[in-house]
This record gives structure tokens, C-alpha cells and sequence, in this order.
């Protein structure tokens, strides 16, 4: 990988993370007017033309039907039930809370991995994760006196964590044989299945609430934080090791933190600051193990960190 590459990989990365730090408190002020279904399904539709016409310019539109129904089971982890927990969650306690909890993912996936046997055990790894863990139980068990913060929106950010662990399993499997548009592009197409039914259920009555600053929050959560985001993520694992994507996405909860700040005026606790400085330090302690072979980087993909 050549210097300019190299440019090129580190701004689309850094680029993913900052949208995705961002995209908690877009989040959280659209589904203040919008039903959940309804913006998820705004969102992923956005996305799915978005992505449908690159992938028609690239000739990349077509996949094997056995592909197909492997992309279909994938996306009932996520986006549905990532995105469903997310931002349910995130509607229920503060954005700077559910970006900490969503950044022990790749603590989560290493646990698996070595249930799994795709990773093995170092006494580093385990510290790590306990430290992140910990941070985490500080952010919840102490935040919850903070405004906006609540115990079931937290819990419910877990489950969203569980779902993108789960999936990071398999989809180093299935991008083994598709592209990272295909498989972006299908697993928004797939999630629409559900949501679509679900939104037409929320009803209309929304409709009288819309500002455009609303409309501008969907659009930037359909096309940055759906389309370009994980696109740029695959676009830097496709020259960087997994695990340092993963520790790149630990930095999440610091821009989300930021622009709570910065946009909100929000003083953090101690207790906020406290926890987020041990799952960062735990995330980036457990990951940086040196592997035994350099394949060994790309064993697993980072979970999803983002909304």
C-alpha cells in the first residue's frame, strides 16, 4: 500500500467513526418526531438506492441465489435486530451512553471467538476485557441519575450489542464470497421486509411534526451513516487488519461525547468520563496482542459501532 493509499484508507476510516459518533444524537433528535420503524425504514430505503445505483454502475448487482439467502439470514441480525435495540435504546438514554456500551462489540466478538476457537486466550486480551467490561457497569450503574439516561435504554443498547457480535462471526464468511457493496447493499434491501410492515403500522400522524431539520437528520443518517459509513469501514478492511479497525472504532464515544458537548453544552459526569477512558483503554489493550501469523489480522471484522 502505496503513501497516497494509505491517505486514502486512513480518511475514509476516520471519516466512518466520526459519522457514526455523530449519528447517536441525530438519532436521538429524530426519533423525538419520527416512529422508530418509520426511521429505519426512511433511512434503509435512502440507502438502498443510493447503493443500488452504484452497484448497477459497477456491475455488481447480481449475487447466487445460495448467497442470497446467506445475506437474508445475516440481516436479521443486523441491521434488523441491531438497528431495532439500537435505536430504541438510544430513544430511551443519553447518546454519550449508548456509543460507550456499542463500543464493547469487539470485546464481545473476541469472547465468541475463542468460545469459537478463532481466537486464543492471552491474559492481555481477558484484562482488557474485563477493564472495558467494568467501564461499561460505571457508565450504566452510576450515569442513570444523569438527564436522558435510563437503565432500560442501556440494557436495550446491549442487545444491540449482541446482535452485531453475532453477526461479525459470520460475515467474514459471507465476504468471502461477496463484495462489501453487495453485502451492504443486500442487508438494507433485506431489513426493508421487515421494516416497511412495521412502519406502516406506526400510522402518519408523524407527518404533521416533520421539520426539515428533521429531514435533514434522516438524510444524513440514510446516506452517511447507512450507505458511505460501512462502506468506507470495508473499503480500509479490505487493507487493514481487522483488529485495527476495531480500535479505531473504540474512538466513537469520544466524538459522540464531543458533540454532545460542543452542540448540547452537556457537562459529563465523572463517572461517564471515568467508564469511557476504561473501555477505550480496556478495547485497545485487548487488541493489541501481536497475532502469530500476519493472516491471523484478518480473522475477524469489527462489529458494527455506530447508528
Amino acid at each position: 500500500m502505496n503513501s497516497r493509499q494509505k491517505v486514502q484508507v486512513y480518511a475514509a476510516l476516520a471519516a466512518s467513526m466520526g459519522v457514526w459518533g455523530i449519528s447517536f444524537l441525530v438519532t436521538k433528535q429524530v426519533v423525538d418526531v419520527l416512529p422508530v420503524s418509520t426511521l429505519l425504514s426512511m433511512r434503509f430505503l435512502l440507502a438502498v438506492i443510493f447503493l443500488g445505483v452504484w452497484a448497477v454502475a459497477r456491475g455488481e448487482l447480481r449475487v447466487p441465489k445460495r448467497d442470497l439467502l446467506m445475506l437474508a439470514a445475516l440481516a436479521v441480525l443486523s441491521p434488523v435486530g441491531y438497528f431495532l435495540f439500537e435505536t430504541h435504546g438510544v430513544a430511551r438514554t443519553q447518546a454519550s451512553h449508548a456509543s460507550v456500551i456499542v463500543a464493547v462489540i469487539p470485546a464481545v466478538v473476541f469472547i465468541l471467538a475463542m468460545l469459537f476457537r478463532q481466537e486464543k486466550f492471552s491474559w492481555r486480551k481477558a484484562l482488557g476485557i474485563a477493564v472495558a467490561y467494568a467501564g461499561v457497569i460505571l457508565v450504566i450503574g452510576l450515569g442513570t441519575s444523569e438527564a436522558g439516561a435510563s437503565v432500560l435504554g442501556d440494557v436495550l443498547v446491549l442487545g444491540a450489542v449482541a446482535c452485531a457480535s453475532v453477526r461479525t462471526l459470520f460475515a467474514k464468511q459471507i465476504l468471502q464470497k461477496v463484495t462489501p457493496l453487495q453485502l451492504t447493499f443486500y442487508q438494507f434491501l433485506f431489513s426493508l421486509v421487515v421494516f416497511l410492515p412495521l412502519a406502516a403500522a406506526d400510522g402518519f400522524d408523524w407527518t404533521a411534526r416533520v421539520t426539515g431539520s428533521v429531514l435533514l437528520g434522516v438524510l444524513f443518517l440514510g446516506l452517511f451513516c447507512s450507505a458511505l459509513a460501512f462502506l468506507g469501514m470495508h473499503y480500509a478492511l479490505v487493507h487493514l487488519p481487522a483488529s485495527g479497525v476495531s480500535v479505531a472504532a473504540n474512538f466513537v464515544p469520544v466524538v459522540t461525547l464531543a458533540a454532545e458537548i460542543a452542540l448540547y453544552g452537556t457537562v459529563p459526569s465523572a463517572a461517564k468520563v471515568v467508564g469511557m477512558a476504561m473501555v477505550i483503554g480496556g478495547m485497545v489493550l485487548a487488541q493489541a496482542v501481536k497475532r502469530d501469523k500476519g493472516a491471523a489480522d484478518e480473522q475477524l471484522l469489527p462489529g458494527r459501532v455506530g447508528g
